[in-house]
């Protein structure tokens, strides 16, 4: 029998702790795909997910689970190997569902922020994505804005704002939104399946619903 596993990809500011909270169906094989450095703060999203995918080597079926920024890389992934299904957890498919404020406007001037800017405004990058309200979702941001490389976020924000896919994945794929997110408000997208009362974080807070809903779909 060939082995299933599972890849996991975070959002922008998270760690694989996002997903402690998710159950997956046993025969799958589970795995955390960590971010990467970024060449640089324009780094193409498709020469980044080139280099990220040499960390999934593993032999068997790749599954893809990603959560907001960590969605999208999933498509880009999806473009350069073969997957046999996407779940996409509060985050967007396609240019089309970017909301509007993320617009060309936003990007230029986010291109001409100084580095020191970025950095002394962190706090507010950071929260723009993460819409934390728990003891829990507020420690994973107060984590993540202790770290001193800011590279990082400096890249995956230009990518988000920059992003143009149109490309439709052949593999099977769910996307989990919740009804309450405000970085990409449900209105913006098309998700498969809306979590009432959901958050941008509902992944940790929601994670029963949301473990339900995967498992139906990795069996169907």
């Amino acid at each position: 029998m060939e082995l299933k596993n599972i890849y996991l990809i975070s959002g922008l500011g998270a760690d694989e702790r996002i997903f402690h909270n998710l159950v997956f169906p046993a025969g799958y094989k589970v795995h955390y795909l960590p971010w990467i450095q970024p060449l640089g703060p324009f780094e193409p999203i498709a020469s980044y997910a080139a280099r990220m995918i040499e960390k999934i080597d593993t032999p068997g079926e790749v599954y893809l689970v990603g959560v907001s920024f960590g969605g999208m890389m999933c498509i880009e992934i999806a473009k350069l190997i073969r997957v046999e299904k996407i779940i996409l957890i509060s985050s967007i498919k396609n240019k089309d569902e970017k909301p509007y404020f993320y617009n060309k406007f936003t990007q230029y001037l986010f291109n001409h922020f100084s580095d020191n800017f970025v950095f002394k405004n962190r706090a507010f990058f950071v929260r723009l994505f993460l819409q934390s309200h728990s003891a829990e979702e507020k420690a994973l941001v107060r984590d993540y804005l202790n770290k001193k490389d800011y590279s990082y976020l400096r890249w995956a924000v230009g990518a988000v704002l920059d992003w143009d896919n149109t490309w439709i994945p052949a593999a099977p794929m769910i996307h989990i939104h919740g009804s309450k997110d405000r970085p990409f408000p449900v209105r913006s997208s098309n998700p498969t399946h809306i979590i009432e009362g959901g958050g941008h974080f509902m992944v940790l807070n929601r994670a029963k619903e949301i473990s339900e809903l995967i498992s139906k779909f990795l069996f169907s």
